[in-house]
């Protein structure tokens, strides 16, 4: 009967979605796939598909590589420990249905798998970016020929840094030849991740880094009172959510569920918590979640977020060391490992496919916008290609699949390299100047 009911429920909300002026693809797909709904938690798959062949006589020369992190356990330790001692107290107040009595002791016997591990890089994480080095190394083996220089840099994060040595770690087995320069530090954070404390415009982010403004407060409230449904998704576990409320909040429980029910399907632990949540209450918090990541790091409130233009230093940095390395011929390929705020900064900045689209309305958001797209182990690679008269051209790829630039687009998906550096050296040339005059004004 359960299974009748969800099925039916799903069938109904289908219909529904449907039934709107405009569909919403993350909500389709999360109906295909509920994991979908898991936003930055959800695990990034290789594509299967095959890719554009470059234009004849070009050939793969050097590659410029940017890595998210693979699958973590959750990051927040106070959120787990917060859990235990909530589900403790549940207990002995006898407020659990027999649902919430089952997912107690569940959780309460999975801790030991949780403790100690917060953030840190998973088995799965590992997986995915060893798969990820030994693709790369397949695709491009004419850039690894001949031995070139290669560099690895991570921030000072251990699941990053874990990162990179599975990619690396998988480089180096397809030829045990090649070696290559690996490293960490804080001297070089503010570029691998822009919002830290070190980048000299970080009071930038800081600036912007709000959850909205005046002119969407009243949408806003709107919107999360019917995506984030506490009062409908709790009784299913407790019988009196006026003690929820007083104990942990009735709103931060299900959020704090959905962390714990996102976050463990990143792991290989022989527990899950899958199912939690309806599909219909799954696209809530996705739209809910996903609006968040739009004002945070996206164009914000009608396009006046100013916190993406700190990624210019990322992407002066990525153009100016290929510039370099075009020109020695020592390099083939410099690989970055961080997070996944710069990877979404930077396709904001860049101006790429709906990751800088303005709204007028919150509730527009989620037609545009879609923060799954940078999952657990996203990446950019940007792959240089030549000919024999030394003719430049790139490909830039969003977790190994094709982007469209705004740029001149006879070769597309591939652009040529003077194109590339001339509109976006102009781009981060504007976003510093406009940052500059930001920290002026709020002086």
């Amino acid at each position: 009967m359960k299974r009748a009911a969800s099925f039916l429920l799903s069938l109904v909300f289908c219909l529904a979605l449907h039934a709107q002026q405009r569909p919403v693809p993350a909500f389709e797909r999360i109906l295909q796939e509920p994991q979908y709904a898991y936003l930055e938690y959800y695990l990034y798959k290789a594509p299967t598909e095959p890719s554009a062949k470059p234009p004849k006589g070009y050939k793969p020369v050097y590659i410029s590589h940017y890595g998210r992190h693979g699958a973590r356990y959750n990051y927040k330790k106070e959120g787990d420990d917060n859990l235990k001692s909530f589900f403790e107290k549940a207990v002995s107040a006898d407020v659990l249905t027999a649902e919430g009595k089952a997912l107690a002791e569940k959780y309460l016997n999975a801790y030991k798998y949780f403790d100690g591990r917060a953030g840190d890089l998973t088995p799965i994480g590992w997986e995915q970016h060893y798969g990820i080095g030994t693709r790369m190394y397949r695709n491009y083996r004419q850039v690894f020929r001949k031995r070139p220089e290669l560099d690895a840099r991570a921030s000072t994060i251990q699941r990053s840094i874990m990162s990179m040595v599975a990619c690396c770690d998988a480089l180096e087995e397809q030829d045990p030849r090649i070696r290559i320069a690996k490293e960490t530090s804080e001297s070089f954070m503010a570029i691998m991740n822009p919002p830290h404390s070190t980048h000299p415009f970080s009071d930038v982010a800081r600036i912007g880094r709000k959850p909205y403004g005046k002119a969407w407060k009243d949408e806003v409230r709107e919107m999360k009172a019917r995506d984030v449904r506490a009062d409908e998704f709790l009784p299913r576990l407790f019988t009196d959510l006026d003690w929820v409320e007083a104990n942990f909040g009735k709103t931060n429980l299900e959020l704090e569920l959905y962390y714990l029910m996102i976050s463990t399907a990143c792991t290989d632990l022989p527990v899950s918590f899958e199912g939690l949540f309806t599909p219909e209450e799954l696209c809530g918090l996705w739209e809910w979640r996903n609006y968040i990541y739009y004002q945070y790091w996206g164009p914000g409130e009608n396009g006046t977020n100013p916190a993406f233009l700190i990624a210019s230093g990322l992407l002066d940095d990525i153009m100016d060391k290929a510039d370099e390395d075009l020109a020695s011929g020592r390099f083939g390929a410099r690989l970055r490992f961080g997070h996944d705020t710069p990877i979404a900064m930077l396709l904001c900045l860049m101006g790429i496919e709906g990751w800088s689209t303005p709204v007028a309305h919150p509730s527009d958001i989620k037609y545009v916008y879609d923060f799954t797209n940078v999952p657990m182990g996203a990446n950019l690679q940007w792959v240089f290609y030549q000919d024999r008269s030394g003719d430049t051209l790139v490909r830039m790829m969003l977790n190994e699949r094709d982007l469209t630039l705004p740029l001149p687009g006879d070769r597309a998906p591939y652009y040529r390299w003077s194109d590339f550096t001339s509109h976006y050296r102009s781009v981060s040339s504007a976003a510093r100047a406009k940052m500059a005059d930001m920290l002026t004004e709020n002086q």
